[in-house]
């Protein structure tokens, strides 16, 4: 049996090369309807179409953050998604599953033989545990206070660096997602020569949903002034607490010292890496090296006030040297804050939100 005729443009199948999976919304006997990320991070859902005997028919459909929050709610139906598309592609799978054929670009008044029905709603008993764990996590309004003399570079400064923070805690706080923990294992066990630390927080990012991703919902500098934010407010008191580390001047010292004699262990035993971030080739450790490395490992947890990460971290596939790499790009990150912090440039939290 053929399938239906599709009238669309022709796509070049590189199209789908950037798209990359972040988690399973339907299963039956096999993904249904899946959530990707596309290229420039929006975020697309695959859905399964039809199929004959030799191939499958998939459509892949662009979501909005507020449908995609409505649909996981079951507030907003599968239908009113495809209806406000602006496109959707269509291709075919065969025996190999990864490779997509005959891929066009159309519309949904184009596919009404598989529009999904008035009452699709994404209900709990046909959702996946990924979709009701995603469902769960709510965002919240919540402030970065701004004062005093500011300078573009500062105002584009800020959020920058704010961001790269909030995505290194959302891999540590996600890892039971299959897509997070995945990440996370490649690109810290890929940290060889070549690959850069700013990969590793722009790929957490990438496999951050647009509900959980923080998005700027006011801007304004008045002296005083603030970023208002919609993040998930768990992720920001972890960021409020290593902030509160890097503002104390006895935490700062402390933390600060512990980075002078890694880099000096570094130094000793012939280990590259410690700071350049585009290198840091794989090497054999000694059993005491790799002993030590992971006392290292361990006491940045406590100076950071971070020891129920210790667990979670663990988990991953990841040596304790890169480990600790890890942990060092995001404590350079951090420190750039202090200057902001330590003048009441910027706080974390409604304590200097303007009114």
């Amino acid at each position: 049996m053929s399938l239906s005729l599709i009238i669309g443009e022709k796509i070049e199948p590189k199209f789908f090369s950037k798209h990359s999976w972040n988690a399973d919304l339907i299963d039956f006997d096999g993904p249904l309807l899946s959530l990707y990320k596309g290229e420039y991070d929006e975020d697309l859902l695959y859905i399964w179409l039809d199929c004959n005997a030799t191939k499958n028919r998939w459509g892949v459909v662009p979501i909005s953050r507020n449908n995609l929050r409505g649909y996981l709610d079951s507030l907003v139906t599968l239908q009113t998604i495809f209806k406000e598309s602006p496109w959707i592609a269509v291709f075919h799978t065969g025996s190999n599953s990864n490779r997509r054929n005959s891929p066009l670009c159309t519309t949904w008044k184009n596919l009404l033989e598989y529009l999904p029905d008035e009452d699709s709603y994404l209900v709990p008993e046909i959702s996946t545990e990924a979709a009701r764990r995603l469902a769960t996590e709510a965002c919240e309004e919540y402030p970065l206070g701004l004062d005093g003399d500011m300078y573009i570079d500062d105002i584009a400064a800020i959020p920058k660096i704010y961001q790269q923070l909030y995505s290194f805690h959302y891999g540590l706080e996600h890892l039971y997602r299959p897509a997070v923990k995945a990440t996370l294992d490649r690109l810290a066990n890929n940290w060889t020569g070549g690959f850069s630390a700013v990969h590793l927080f722009t790929g957490l990012n990438h496999v951050t949903p647009s509900i959980h991703r923080a998005q700027v919902t006011e801007m304004r500098y008045n002296s005083p002034g603030h970023i208002k934010l919609d993040l998930l407010p768990q992720l920001a008191k972890k960021i409020e607490i290593s902030g509160r580390q890097i503002k104390n001047d006895t935490s700062f010292h402390a933390l600060e010292e512990f980075y002078t004699t890694t880099y000096r262990y570094f130094k000793e035993n012939k280990i590259s890496g410690f700071d350049d971030e585009s290198e840091g080739g794989a090497i054999h450790l000694a059993p005491e090296i790799t002993e030590r490395l992971n006392e290292l490992v361990s006491f940045f947890f406590r100076l950071m006030l971070w020891e129920d990460y210790r667990e979670q971290f663990s988990v991953l596939q990841v040596g304790p040297l890169h480990q600790l790499r890890a942990l060092l790009a995001y404590y350079r990150r951090l420190r750039k804050l202090r200057p902001y912090l330590v003048t009441e440039r910027l706080s974390l939290g409604r304590s200097k939100l303007a009114i």
